[in-house]
């Protein structure tokens, strides 16, 4: 029989349970506040690089808005480029020989940009100043008894002969071009040499052309 008023002691067990629950919950409220501590960091980071895109976004904007202002401006400038390019040749039979060096027409118009070859008197005159790229071909057949070539010009001074002498054949040809930096209204053509001849058919064996390269 037990004593009256003896309380008997708590066993281990039951003093150790409460200990335990407590550090469990200690143990998970830990990871909790780590978890958070967490994600404020990486929310942090995300601010940061959201801050960062939009300075990013904001110049790749500007860049855009300057380079479409430059496309703009481009545009403007070559609508307001003239626009100059000439393609002709002879028409077909012999040309010379002539007694005195003459002017070569070449009245067989391929292009004429611009207008500024003249199909009549076979001259291209320069509309604008700037910088200029003329070619020209030449052909002989069976012409060996007269020597074959043209002399270019620009206004009146002589620029280039090209022609050839000797007897070589049934068919000759030659070809040349320069860069000329011409004034508005200057003229340049070409013109064939005293006792000198050409020949053409149909497949454009002696041509002039030239082109605006660019206006300065």
């Amino acid at each position: 029989m037990e004593r009256p008023g003896f309380m008997p002691e708590p066993s281990s067990v039951q003093e150790m349970e409460p200990d335990r629950t407590s550090q469990s919950a200690c143990g998970e409220l830990q990871q909790l506040r780590e978890l958070v501590y967490q994600q404020a960091n990486a929310l942090s980071e995300i601010k940061v690089k959201m801050v960062y895109m939009e300075k990013e976004n904001t110049a790749q904007a500007g860049e855009l808005v300057a380079v479409k202002s430059e496309l703009e401006r481009m545009k403007k400038q070559n609508a307001e480029r003239p626009k100059v390019a000439f393609s002709a040749g002879l028409p077909a039979g012999q040309k010379g020989p002539f007694n005195t060096e003459t002017a070569l027409i070449y009245s067989k118009v391929i292009s004429n940009v611009g207008g500024a070859y003249n199909p009549h008197t076979g001259v291209f005159t320069a509309p604008v100043r700037g910088a200029y790229y003329v070619r020209f071909t030449a052909a002989a057949y069976s012409s060996n008894n007269h020597n074959m070539g043209v002399n270019l010009y620009k206004n009146s001074q002589h620029l280039m002969h090209l022609g050839e002498y000797d007897k070589d054949g049934t068919a000759r040809h030659v070809s040349g071009a320069l860069v000329l930096e011409l004034e508005a209204g200057d003229v340049v053509y070409l013109r064939l040499l005293a006792n000198y001849a050409l020949y053409d058919d149909t497949m454009l064996r002696n041509t002039f052309s030239g082109f605006l390269i660019f206006p300065s």
